[in-house]
């Protein structure tokens, strides 16, 4: 935030809350060092959550910016209840079109890749699993064994 935006923001959120608090520019520059990296909306709710009873003559900034961090770490943890796009691909999609498009060879080749990720993968493309199986047996029954 800008420090412009922020002293906008302090203006509108933080003195109207504690109006008898005397706010000189070296004071200002402290809250703006301390919460200018935060946005907006994460200091408001912050101020709002910082209780008045608390520190009825001036709020606390050390308070201010403990909430602000909270409520950051609790939107970073928040997963969105949102959809993804409908041009994306989904799993199931693809793996429905590998196993219907794909030639044997590349669903192999597939398969090998994403073993060794994912031990899981064989479920997405069994018959290809199988596949790999049989091809990874195969060199081992050729070979013949050491003579004694």
């Amino acid at each position: 935030m800008t420090k412009d935006k922020f002293v906008t923001w302090f203006a509108d959120e933080v003195q109207p809350r504690w109006p008898t608090w005397q706010v000189n520019g070296v004071l200002l520059n402290d809250w703006y060092t301390a919460l200018g990296r935060c946005d907006a909306g994460t200091l408001t709710q912050a101020v709002q959550r910082h209780a008045i009873c608390d520190s009825p003559s001036q709020p606390r900034i050390n308070r201010v910016q403990a909430l602000a961090r909270e409520i950051a770490d609790g939107a970073m943890r928040r997963t969105p209840g949102v959809e993804p796009p409908h041009t994306w691909v989904r799993a199931a999609e693809f793996w429905e079109h590998v196993r219907t498009n794909l030639p044997r060879e590349q669903r192999i080749t597939l398969m090998t890749q994403q073993i060794k990720f994912d031990p899981q993968a064989r479920d997405k493309d069994p018959q290809a699993y199988a596949w790999l199986m049989e091809q990874q047996a195969a060199p081992a029954a050729v070979t013949p064994a050491p003579p004694p």
